[in-house]
């Protein structure tokens, strides 16, 4: 594709996490924000003066129609996130989505073929792949330096983080989940991606709800609404087996009697292990040296991987780059999501 001097983006979304994407791409010179939509446009209106967006919306659908825009960022609820892109690819617009990339599997494969049939880039914000800490764990494995993983084990769990009680975060029907879905899909997606996505073979997941219930463990993320209500899970746990004998275990929960908040991945592999705090942004590497355990702390260069994430995004309008955040990869990790819920529903493990 032939670089233009200015891509222009429009936000379809204006919640909270329009602004993590709003000040990365700040730091991209090459694109610039013209447009932004929202419902309610108060919201749309409040974000356009503070990031100077010249033009403002109520229906996305709109802004849909502004010729010059190119791209757009989609930060809507999850419920309507493959209707909102699957119309933005018709519509000719490149498109970034906020995870998860659907509420199904069937939704993922439609907006998949929609971006087939536009020949418009799809791409998932699945940004802690671009953390750098990341990276370097990825360049290790892709190096070999750690030998065959034969076990992952990776989790976000939070002490008091239900977000939004009452709100579409805490609905089936708007959400399509919990803390699996909304948490746990940034760990299986980490994790699994620095496998190289191996085939799975079964899932065994169980799915609890002690705090939602009973407006326990709450959080100040999102809006809550006394008159909403709360029918998703607020812990989900899994296994996954592989075709290759490698385990993973997964635990998401959005309220929890710990002592804090942990977001984890460590690996096991037979030449050396990892493991990666993510909240504390601390890697720490585990091998043996002329048979002597040792263990090397590393403090990778700590980049802003949103704003790494939409430099991707725009390499691959550019045709510069892939992006490393494909819809088929999103749609495997769908896949899973799918199962874990099947599985705790079913009480019993279901086979892929």
């Amino acid at each position: 594709m032939a670089t233009k001097q200015k891509w222009k983006i429009g936000i379809i979304g204006a919640g909270g996490i329009s602004e993590a994407h709003l000040e990365a791409i700040k730091d991209e010179p090459r694109a610039e924000v013209v447009a932004i939509a929202d419902v309610a446009r108060e919201v749309a209106s409040n974000r356009a003066v503070r990031h100077t967006i010249p033009q403002v919306y109520s229906d996305f659908r709109e802004l849909l129609e502004v010729p010059e825009i190119d791209a757009v960022v989609i930060c809507v609820p999850n419920y309507l996130h493959a209707e909102t892109a699957m119309q933005a690819l018709a519509a000719g617009k490149h498109t970034l989505c906020e995870k998860p990339m659907a509420m199904s599997v069937q939704q993922a494969e439609e907006m998949i073929e929609a971006a087939k049939q536009a020949d418009k880039i799809l791409m998932v914000a699945q940004n802690n792949r671009f953390r750098s800490d990341a990276q370097y764990v990825k360049k290790l494995l892709d190096e070999g330096k750690l030998g065959q993983i034969y076990h992952a084990k990776t989790g976000w769990v939070r002490r008091n983080g239900i977000p939004g009680w009452g709100s579409w975060f805490t609905q089936k029907e708007l959400a399509g989940g919990g803390p699996l879905i909304d948490i746990g899909v940034h760990m299986l997606d980490l994790t699994l991606w620095l496998m190289d996505h191996p085939k799975p073979v079964s899932v065994l997941g169980q799915t609890y709800a002690q705090f939602g219930p009973h407006k326990k463990g709450l959080s100040e993320w999102g809006r809550r609404d006394e008159n909403g209500h709360f029918d998703v899970e607020d812990m989900a746990v899994a296994m996954i087996t592989f075709e290759n004998g490698l385990t993973l275990t997964l635990d998401a929960s959005w309220a929890s009697h710990i002592e804090k908040e942990n977001v984890f991945l460590n690996l096991y592999g037979k030449e050396g292990g990892t493991s990666l705090n993510l909240m504390e942004d601390r890697l720490t590497l585990y091998q043996d040296w002329n048979g002597t355990p040792a263990t090397t702390e590393i403090v990778p260069r700590r980049d802003k991987e949103r704003v790494q994430l939409f430099h991707n995004f725009v390499d691959s309008l550019e045709g510069t780059a892939a992006p490393l955040c494909t819809p088929e990869q999103a749609l495997y990790i769908n896949r899973l999501i799918e199962a874990i819920y099947a599985s705790a529903q079913a009480g019993e493990a279901v086979r892929l």
